[in-house]
């Protein structure tokens, strides 16, 4: 069974029944994300937060200068929780809540971030109309930046089979959609702990769309 990237109801339900530090997925300011954002995009790039949730990234990125701001979510209540902690500053993000493969920004974005919505795309479909909206909507030498289980991770969360990657087979998807042409830049296999204290492994994964 896969999550449909437009199961907003359950998304709803998982983000209501948990406060943030119950949330294994939610990480402070100084993660891997934050740290190779900054490092690889000017502050004038668009940057599209994939599943961002209640997630700090998108607060830590405009309160360092960031300003084309996409957070895209298919739980409104993590959404709108969010809106309210950042206060007036949430007028500087642009916001869209539902289904991620009928997103479509007014222009392409510099930098894709995902960690933890991939790798609930367990079947061939599932996995095809994420990789469709991921190509559609950025740039043609933008940058991707996923985080999945590893190899060596859990085979569920949320109560959800998930499906676990390294970085080359990472890669290897990317690059097997309509031969599209990508160029890993860093990767990292990551051991994440759990607000129970469980150890899990995530692969991280930042990669460059070159032009055919």
């Amino acid at each position: 069974m896969s999550v449909n990237l437009d199961s907003e109801s359950f998304w709803d339900q998982i983000y209501r029944s948990n406060d943030d530090r119950g949330l294994s997925w939610n990480e402070g300011s100084e993660s891997i994300s934050f740290n190779w954002i900054v490092d690889i995009i000017s502050k004038a790039s668009r940057v599209a937060d994939i599943g961002g949730g209640r997630s700090l990234l998108i607060s830590q990125l405009l309160s360092v200068g960031y300003k084309n701001l996409s957070h895209i979510e298919w739980s409104e209540s993590a959404s709108l929780s969010l809106q309210r902690d950042l206060g007036s500053k949430a007028s500087e993000i642009d916001w869209v809540i539902g289904d991620l493969t009928r997103w479509q920004p007014k222009s392409p974005v510099d930098l894709w971030h995902d960690r933890a919505v991939l790798h609930f795309q367990t079947d061939e479909r599932s996995c095809f109309e994420y990789l469709k909206s991921l190509h559609r909507n950025l740039s043609k030498t933008g940058y991707v930046l996923l985080a999945t289980f590893h190899l060596d991770g859990p085979d569920s969360c949320s109560g959800l089979p998930v499906k676990r990657y390294d970085d080359l087979t990472l890669l290897n998807m990317l690059r097997s959609f309509d031969g599209s042409n990508w160029a890993k830049v860093q990767s990292v296999i990551w051991t994440h702990k759990t607000p129970t204290l469980k150890d899990q492994k995530f692969q991280y994964l930042l990669a460059k769309r070159e032009s055919s």
